[in-house]
């Protein structure tokens, strides 16, 4: 259980109950994923977005990857490259990075990591923040 509620597979489709057992979300996703700030990560036909505690959609399953919400933002994938929305779904950092990092962190520094595709792995290439402001970039 997370947050009250826990994920749920029947017949290969998966949902959320209740401690007590009665459905919230009916068995409809191909993946229901622990709920953090209110909201979980779900999958429907490959594609990703994010279900509030009664099941309603309030990020549409329309991205390639998601990472759970940490402090209020969470980063997304969408057509290849990596972005920031808020609870609500707004993009506050637009899509054009090969990964962002753990948002974990953000309240604190006030800056998100963001990781580039080195010829070694993935390396630090610098930091934003929710205004779109890089800092130390490097390419």
């Amino acid at each position: 259980f997370s947050e009250g509620l826990a994920s749920v597979k029947l017949e290969d489709k998966w949902g959320v109950i209740d401690r007590s057992g009665k459905e919230v979300v009916p068995c409809k996703y191909d993946g229901v994923w622990p709920f953090s700030e209110g909201l979980a990560r779900v999958k429907l036909e490959d594609k990703w977005g994010f279900i509030d505690r009664s099941g309603k959609e309030v990020v549409p399953c329309k991205y390639d990857d998601v990472r759970n919400f940490s402090e209020g933002l969470a980063s997304v994938k969408l057509e290849g490259e990596w972005g920031v929305i808020d609870l609500s779904g707004k993009v506050v950092i637009p899509f054009k990075y090969f990964y962002v990092l753990s948002l974990s962190d953000y309240k604190e520094t006030g800056l998100i990591e963001l990781l580039s595709d080195g010829e070694e792995g993935c390396d630090i290439i610098g930091f934003i923040d929710i205004y779109g402001n890089e800092y130390w970039v490097w390419e």
